[in-house]
């Protein structure tokens, strides 16, 4: 099966994480995957200018397509951003093709309006034309209406990747990713922890002078030198389609975890090693964060052997992915 792979995102983007899980995951059953994107095995622009990403990128896909054989491809995963600049081309060569959407828009104020009104928009288109959709968390499938085939792609994580805690005296409380200003993360600074933040962000720039701040680096070797992963979220609707991949890798990384209870968390709800706690709720994940931190280092290496082992009993790409690849095969059909 040779899949054509539409995204805005560039390759070493930090949220192309999934998709390199994903795709190594459908490789290694067989599937051949090429990917059309800013930086990919065909090049699209997406313009950097606050306003002009969505209608730069969907022009440029549009006329990418226009001048392939599309005929090579057995189907097409189309991430909501680029269906509207792919649905006509896609049924034009009779290409099957699904929409992915891993991440509802997030952004406040005017980018926001325009972001979630494209967002609609790509959804009614893929409710007419598309054979499939693929979402990160029960929580988004059931947000949209939908009549026809689904796959439910959780995060995963590559396990192998990542080296078990060994925890330190003195805990230490970390989080990574984006650090962008809709994540709130200056939150986190007024909980009494000894916290590290490392990632990429609009709000590095405050949130270095409130905490300790590092690059993205070596995640999984920064995580193995840390005692307890948080993820604490804002109390927003968009935050509950979240099927967190930094849960994901705290837990290979051996680690227990607080995280806000969302939608892709659900199903570890009663397990010892993450506490779930509402969105928002800062008096929560300080009270989970301090009792954490408190427990001896033999009850913190206790917890994060649990998140090892269900790390590599239900996270793993390969498990992530199964609905995705057997949903490709009968659109295919």
């Amino acid at each position: 099966m040779k899949i054509l792979w539409i995204t805005h995102r560039r390759e070493f983007e930090m949220s192309s994480t999934s998709r390199r899980g994903i795709s190594m995951a459908l490789k290694a059953q067989g599937c051949d995957v090429k990917f059309m994107s800013p930086d990919g095995d065909y090049p699209v622009e997406r313009s950097n200018q606050l306003g002009k990403g969505h209608r730069s990128f969907s022009r440029s896909v549009a006329a990418k397509l226009s001048s392939m054989d599309l005929q090579l491809f057995s189907v097409a995963i189309v991430e909501w951003t680029g269906v509207d600049g792919a649905s006509t081309a896609l049924e034009s060569a009779e290409v099957p093709w699904v929409i992915m959407d891993r991440s509802p828009p997030v952004s406040r104020g005017i980018v926001g309006y325009f972001q979630r009104r494209q967002y609609a928009n790509a959804w009614d288109i893929a409710r007419e034309k598309s054979a499939g959709r693929v979402v990160k968390s029960a929580h988004m499938a059931d947000s949209q209406s939908w009549n026809g085939s689904s796959a439910i792609v959780p995060a995963g994580v590559d396990v192998d990747a990542f080296e078990t805690a060994m925890m330190n005296e003195s805990p230490i409380v970390v989080c990574h990713g984006s650090l962008d200003r809709s994540r709130e993360l200056h939150r986190l600074t007024k909980m009494d922890v000894n916290l590290l933040l490392f990632g990429e962000g609009n709000d590095s720039q405050r949130l270095s002078k409130l905490t300790a701040i590092g690059d993205m680096g070596n995640v999984a070797e920064k995580l193995a030198s840390a005692d307890v992963g948080v993820l604490h979220l804002p109390n927003r609707e968009v935050w509950k389609h979240a099927s967190p991949l930094k849960v994901a890798e705290y837990a290979a990384a051996g680690l227990p975890v607080v995280a806000s209870e969302v939608g892709g968390l659900e199903r570890y709800r009663d397990e010892d090693w993450i506490q779930l706690i509402p969105l928002g709720d800062d008096a929560a994940c300080k009270s989970a964060l301090h009792k954490i931190c408190e427990l001896s280092v033999e009850e913190r290496k206790r917890l994060g052997t649990m998140a090892r082992v269900e790390a590599e009993r239900s996270m793993t790409w390969a498990q992530c992915t199964e609905s995705l690849y057997s949903m490709l095969l009968e659109v295919t059909q």
